[in-house]
């Protein structure tokens, strides 16, 4: 489970999920972290807090500047290269370059996010 920036709140854990309940285990402290009665109410809650159950399938996406873990930001479709912010993206482009190359959308840079609805 992941946090807001990418890092590992739960580095082990399990989904329990019946009609009765659905909860995340975690293995490494031996205990229920979460508990609710449906699905719904779990991801509300975990979407309360700034936190998400990673995919152990998901790509992993980087900031090319800065490293963090990746669930939005700028694209670049030219070299694969992608930014988790403003900031990080102005050390290695200009804004007023940034937003040439967008083209209103039409250019191969843009902003997206990869979050699973």
């Amino acid at each position: 489970m992941l946090n807001e920036n990418g890092e590992i709140i739960i580095d082990d854990g399990i989904l329990i999920e019946s009609d009765e309940i659905c909860a995340i285990y975690d293995t490494n402290k031996g205990c229920f972290e979460f508990i609710c009665e449906t699905r719904f109410e779990l991801s509300i809650l975990l979407t309360a807090q700034d936190l998400r159950i990673k995919n152990p399938d998901e790509e992993e996406r980087l900031c090319s500047e800065c490293g963090v873990l990746m669930q939005e930001g700028f694209v670049f479709e030219s070299d694969a290269t992608q930014y988790c912010s403003e900031e990080c993206l102005t050390q290695v482009i200009t804004w007023e370059d940034y937003l040439v190359m967008h083209d209103n959308g039409d250019g191969d840079v843009y902003w997206t996010d990869w979050y699973d609805c």
